[in-house]
């Protein structure tokens, strides 16, 4: 029998997973497209995927028993900084690489 805090992990990583689906769809037609047999617009499934993972992230550390521990409403700035370096790092390589259209170069190949 699993512990309830290896069944929200296993929720936190499904939702993981649906962000990471609605986000590579968006990727290949667009935030604003709305499929077919749906009302929402891509952006706003993501951004509902989104809410649904943070529940389940808020749900793990009300069962946890204080062993994880993530405040939603005070995220860690030094950690998001970090990161935004990091990835803007290797934008710039993938745009060097000419990859990634450069800011400012969007409009012009139109």
């Amino acid at each position: 029998m699993m512990t309830l805090s290896q069944y929200y992990l296993i929720k936190v990583a499904e939702e993981a997973a649906e962000v990471a689906q609605i986000a590579l769809k968006a990727a290949h037609f667009g935030l604003s497209e709305i499929q077919p047999t749906r009302a929402e617009t891509n952006a706003e499934r993501i951004y509902a995927e989104l809410n649904d993972l943070l529940a389940m992230v808020h749900r793990l550390g009300e069962v946890s028993n204080g062993e994880f521990w993530f405040d939603i409403g005070s995220p860690d700035h030094v950690a998001i900084a970090t990161k935004l370096a990091k990835v803007s790092h290797y934008l710039a390589y993938s745009q060097s690489l000419g990859l990634v259209e450069e800011v400012g170069n969007a409009d012009s190949t139109h």
